[in-house]
């Protein structure tokens, strides 16, 4: 599935905290599975089926997968899409695509201001 990963140096508790602030502040509704897991969702599944294209990208229903591993280079931040936006059509593509974009863009740019991105990688 499709998704990103971010490679960042410190404190793992640290990075995942950032993750979590960023997806809340996006406007991301967390609820987390263990220590370092959450599935966050954003938007309406009713809102996305019945309005379709219309349900725009504040309506659009889209889900991420949230997983934290930690290892000797420092700790690995995947997300992953659960959500594809299909239920819009073409235009609902369009619009999840966009608003997973600019999520991965927000997480990026808040490592990188925090001075511990050491790399980021979309997923296929």
């Amino acid at each position: 599935m499709k998704g990103h990963c971010f490679l960042v140096s410190g404190d793992p508790v640290t990075a995942r905290d950032t993750v979590y602030k960023v997806l809340e502040d996006q406007g991301f509704t967390l609820t987390k599975i263990d220590e370092w897991s959450a599935d966050a969702n954003r938007g309406s599944s009713g809102a996305s089926v019945v309005l379709g294209a219309f349900a725009g990208k504040k309506g659009r229903r889209v889900k991420l997968k949230i997983s934290c591993q930690s290892n000797p280079e420092g700790s690995a931040i995947t997300l992953t899409q659960g959500t594809s936006g299909l239920s819009g059509g073409l235009i609902g593509l369009g619009q999840a695509k966009t608003i997973y974009t600019d999520v991965y863009a927000a997480i990026g740019a808040a490592f990188q201001s925090a001075g511990i991105l050491t790399s980021s990688n979309f997923l296929d």
